[in-house]
């Protein structure tokens, strides 16, 4: 349950403006929607910092990653390794809460370049 205290003046038109447009359960309705967009604009920040402390506990973990897990899959969310795993599926339900997860296989590099097209010749 939620519970606020408003200006009245703010509550008195939110109430009448949501009455107009949804009827019975207009401010039930029209909240739903304020709080849905809400934290649809705020959510890019919240995945942003928690991305920046998944990177971090990654970065300081690396080398002890490498050295304990090396080809073993990994979570970190939150901040911090979460579990370790054989499997990627074994680790599905960890920080399922969480905006940001880092999911890797540890060890496993990937090259940086790719190349993207066809390379055609005429004569």
């Amino acid at each position: 349950m939620l519970i606020a205290n408003i200006p009245e003046a703010l509550q008195h038109h939110f109430e009448q403006a949501a009455h107009l447009l949804y009827q019975t359960d207009g401010v039930k309705q029209a909240l739903v929607e304020a709080i849905e967009l809400w934290l649809t604009q705020h959510r890019n920040p919240v995945i942003e910092a928690e991305a920046r402390a998944n990177n971090q506990a990654y970065q300081t973990l690396q080398t002890e990653l490498e050295q304990k897990y090396f080809g073993k899959w990994i979570v970190i969310a939150h901040g911090q390794l979460q579990g370790v795993g054989d499997s990627i599926v074994e680790l599905n339900h960890l920080a399922s809460d969480a905006h940001h997860r880092i999911v890797m296989q540890v060890g496993q590099r990937h090259s940086e370049k790719v190349e993207l097209g066809w390379q055609i010749a005429f004569n």
